[in-house]
């Protein structure tokens, strides 16, 4: 099949892709509705932070300073070792510590005095109101305790914390799951086109198996990746969830995972004969690959059920997208889960490429 052919026919089949609006609507709506719903009932107030002071001085001047953070609304104060509290900060247990560094008071006398800031650089959308937070009660000491402008300035430090919150798990989960039920889907439309008589009639053209598998792989990664677009954008402007990770991995994690749930959905597509044969067979597949391939929430599964759980293409997707996005994973992190699509696509490819059939 020449090139130009070949485009043609990914071309044909993302437009009926797409003209099938019910199909990739529903997929898509399911990821939106669970995001918006999850984000919002488990994202907290981005307003309410833990801040630690570290007093190293120990001065009336740093005394004071200590004091002026004291009382603030929706703010808990902590105070500890700098060892002890940036230790925190890196967990995701403090929005900021704020560092009074010895000889705070002598600089002071002096006229000119800085603070250190550590914060949690690791969401977006609170990181504003933190650092303004701290601003806001050291303009206020300049400006009522030492009737100038200032005197203390503060020195930000940006900190990658180890802080995933609910909505960072949730978002590769809402990925992996979108690219399941997109491509799984595939599998109803070769049986439905069996049905009508349509593979029949493409059986006596030279059409291979492969050429036509090929270009609904095309096609429906198309499709898969602008729906992942969609989440992730969502994601990054709604929750400030970021990707951390290599955009190069992701493709490659993404590229895997939309194969390996093809290839499913074309051994499906080869072994039954009516679409609703396929609709119940679906159901079987999909339920219990969403929960138990951790898409909505993190598994600890009994012995008895571990196997069948880490052989689910869902489950390695999942943990590779979240290996990449919120832990800045690499080959090291990734090799195992890719291995395990990697095994899925072979296997499932070769299967329904030996049993398919135009009629």
């Amino acid at each position: 099949m020449s090139a130009r052919s070949f485009i043609r026919l990914v071309v044909t089949q993302a437009t009926m892709i797409r003209r099938n609006t019910g199909f990739w609507l529903t997929s898509i709506l399911m990821a939106v509705i669970s995001m918006a719903v999850f984000g919002w009932l488990f994202t907290p107030d981005t307003q309410a932070f833990d801040l630690a002071i570290v007093d190293e001085d120990q001065t009336k001047a740093s005394e004071a300073l200590v004091q002026a953070f004291d009382g603030l609304e929706n703010v808990e104060l902590k105070q500890g070792s700098q060892k002890e509290e940036l230790g925190a900060l890196e967990d995701g247990d403090r929005g900021a510590v704020v560092i009074v560094p010895q000889g705070f008071g002598t600089e002071l006398h002096e006229g000119a005095a800085s603070l250190v800031v550590y914060y949690d650089n690791t969401n977006p959308i609170r990181i504003g109101y933190v650092v303004s937070t701290v601003d806001a009660v050291v303009d206020n000491y300049n400006a009522r305790v030492l009737g100038q402008t200032n005197v203390v300035t503060v020195d930000k430090q940006a900190v990658d914390t180890d802080n995933v919150r609910f909505i960072d798990f949730l978002t590769p989960g809402m990925v992996g799951m979108t690219i399941m039920w997109v491509n799984l889907g595939v599998g109803f439309l070769l049986v439905g086109w069996r049905e009508q008589g349509i593979l029949r009639r493409l059986g006596v053209t030279p059409l291979p198996p492969g050429s036509l598998m090929a270009s609904q792989a095309v096609s429906y990664a198309l499709v898969s990746l602008t729906q992942v677009v969609i989440i992730l954008t969502m994601g990054r402007l709604i929750f400030g969830v970021n990707i951390n990770g290599s955009y190069l991995w992701l493709a490659v994690t993404l590229a895997l995972g939309i194969m390996a749930m093809l290839s499913i959905g074309y051994v499906i597509a080869s072994l039954l004969k009516t679409v609703t044969s396929v609709n119940a067979v679906m159901n079987m597949v999909t339920f219990p690959m969403i929960f138990l391939g951790g898409s909505y929430f993190p598994l600890d599964p009994p012995p008895a059920v571990a196997p069948l759980v880490n052989v689910i293409p869902l489950t390695h997707l999942n943990n590779a997208l979240r290996e990449v996005v919120n832990h800045s994973g690499d080959l090291g992190d990734l090799w195992l889960s890719w291995a395990v699509l990697g095994a899925w696509i072979v296997g499932g490819f070769a299967l329904s490429v030996r049993l398919f059939r135009w009629q």
